[in-house]
């Protein structure tokens, strides 16, 4: 897992809104920091995984217990 600012709503006037603060599992992580030409990363910044922003995956709903669960297989 991940914790990673992304992109947001940029016409809103909250700034949580427009930068929002994230938790990511490793593989929507690493699928959203593949570049495809002509295109930038979602992500503006990340850092190590924090468990005061949640267990789970904000794109695909995994929690931390399933991605240990599938490294471990």
């Amino acid at each position: 897992m991940k914790v990673c600012t992304v992109w947001g709503d940029l016409s809103s006037e909250k700034s949580s809104e427009n930068y929002p603060t994230e938790v990511f599992c490793d593989e929507c992580y690493e699928q959203m920091s593949m570049v495809k030409e002509g295109e930038e990363s979602g992500i503006i910044s990340e850092q190590e995984y924090d468990e005061s922003w949640g267990d789970t995956c904000s794109q695909c709903g995994k929690t931390v217990d399933q991605e240990l669960e599938e490294r471990s297989m």
